[in-house]
């Protein structure tokens, strides 16, 4: 028996079947539901699209991004911030019995135990084509779908960690990377803010994420590039200058470095996929 999905009206699902759902979230800042859409529908893997500041009702904050994997428990209320102009997220659920197996809990009320992670590159592409390619397909294979999805969920179930108490400092700046990913970044002034060295934070960073922190200010940077240039109209040098980049060829040399291929190839496969 199929899954059994419960949509909100900013909600799209493209694909359902006994063990899978799949679908998109697209709420402007302007939405009604945009501050409180209610509580989660289901337990669910959220990679989002745009940038947004959450909270979670028992007082826990952070920045979603396309650089990010968010968890939300079944019935989870949450609270959202305006940073982007759109909450813009895709979603992934799975059956109980699916779910449990994966992250090997027996605990089916509350089986996240963190409230999102940082997302690989290699993990993000998988995802945002398997997204693509439904978005696209309205017949898609379900085997192919399903293996698809429980590989994508395998490579971003959370391993226990141990932390060395930086980790709220490691959130924040985080944080701060993501809400002024435009702005120039000194390390110094970073570090100050959270409240560490320069040379710790860069430590606990990476150990914590996986990723320096130019690294993922650059993920964050890129990412939300593949959306803009969707857009044909959009000047490949404006965009440079709007997500922070000295030029185009800095821009260029950065997305040909993390994708594989430059901006205007990236932008063609877009427009002949529409």
């Amino acid at each position: 028996m199929p899954l059994e999905i419960r949509l909100k009206p900013v909600e799209t699902l493209l694909f359902r079947s006994d063990i899978v759902g799949v679908g998109s979230f697209r709420c402007p800042a302007s939405h009604q539901l945009f501050r409180d859409s209610g509580p989660c529908s289901h337990h669910t893997f959220v990679f989002p699209r745009s940038v947004t500041a959450i909270r979670f009702d028992d007082g826990h904050t952070f920045v979603g991004s396309p650089a990010s994997v968010i968890f939300y428990n079944q019935n989870q209320l949450y609270t959202r911030s305006r940073i982007s102009d759109m909450d813009a997220s895709d979603w992934f659920t799975l059956a109980d019995d699916q779910l449990a197996e994966l992250l090997s809990t027996d605990d089916l009320d509350r089986p996240f135990t963190i409230a999102e992670t940082t997302l690989d590159s290699g993990t993000f592409l998988r995802q945002r084509r398997l997204f693509d390619a439904l978005d696209h397909d309205e017949q898609p294979d379900a085997l192919d779908v399903e293996e698809s999805v429980l590989g994508i969920l395998r490579r971003i179930v959370p391993a226990p960690r141990r932390f060395d108490g930086a980790v709220d400092a490691v959130e924040e700046a985080r944080a701060i990377v993501t809400r002024h990913f435009v702005r120039p970044l000194s390390l110094a002034a970073l570090s100050g803010a959270v409240g560490l060295s320069p040379f710790k934070l860069c430590r606990a960073f990476r150990a914590l994420t996986g990723q320096t922190l130019t690294r993922y200010r650059d993920e964050v940077r890129l990412r939300l590039a593949l959306d803009r240039l969707r857009d044909p109209s959009v000047d490949l040098t404006d965009l440079a200058l709007d997500l922070g980049y000295a030029s185009h060829s800095h821009f260029t040399a950065r997305f040909r470095r993390r994708f594989g291929i430059v901006p205007s190839a990236a932008r063609a496969r877009s427009c002949a996929r529409s």
